[in-house]
């Protein structure tokens, strides 16, 4: 039986994780590479799920099926994980973000976009986007490093069809640069990527 952290979620809210690229720099998907015993995409579900972000949907392009054999073995049952295809993966991150809102069901009345490799961010990190999205359910709560918003960050309804139209590389961040009611949370450790592996060989050390 898997248990919360205890954060307190919300009825509506719903999470969607971006796992689909190919990590052509990193030389393989970086989504299944193994940071303290845990694949990067198993772990992005986890903190999502234990931030109590509700419902989660994953979207998958290359390698999707080995992706499904990591979240599979991942610590979230699988009955709480949704996996999307984006059979356009290769059009960039925009058109994954897209798919996986166009996935969410009628009742979403906001979403939580993260990625699948930052790995310093921390269930607390998401649980606090997710109070203050409770208090400000109108508003888009972005984290905020390295001099600017990015994601994880939460959208209400009201932005859905915004993030559906995206395309391309255009992904996340250029609709928070554009949105007007945007409440910001610093996260600095969000700004830590992984792109080849030596990037998460030195966070291991």
């Amino acid at each position: 039986m898997h248990k919360r952290s205890g954060y307190s979620g919300h009825r509506g809210l719903r999470a969607v994780i971006l796992a689909a690229g190919a990590s052509r720099r990193f030389g393989s998907p970086k989504q299944l590479a193994s940071h303290h015993g845990e694949t990067l995409v198993a772990r992005s579900v986890r903190l999502a799920h234990e931030a109590c972000a509700g419902p989660i949907w994953v979207v998958l392009g290359y390698r999707a099926q080995a992706m499904r054999r990591a979240l599979q073995q991942g610590r979230v049952p699988s009955g709480e994980t949704t996996t999307v295809r984006n059979p356009r993966w290769r059009d960039g991150m925009g058109r994954s973000l897209a798919r996986g809102v166009r996935a969410l069901d009628r009742s979403a009345r906001a979403v939580l976009v993260c990625l699948a490799d930052q790995p310093l961010v921390e269930a607390g990190d998401l649980a606090a986007l997710v109070c203050t999205w409770r208090d400000n359910p109108r508003s888009v709560v972005a984290s905020r490093y390295a001099g600017k918003l990015g994601v994880p960050a939460i959208f209400p309804r009201s932005h859905f069809g915004a993030l559906k139209s995206l395309a391309g590389d255009r992904g996340a961040q250029a609709l928070l640069a554009s949105s007007k009611n945007v409440l910001g949370i610093p996260i600095p450790l969000a700004a830590v990527d992984v792109d080849e592996p030596k990037d998460l060989s030195h966070l291991s050390c």
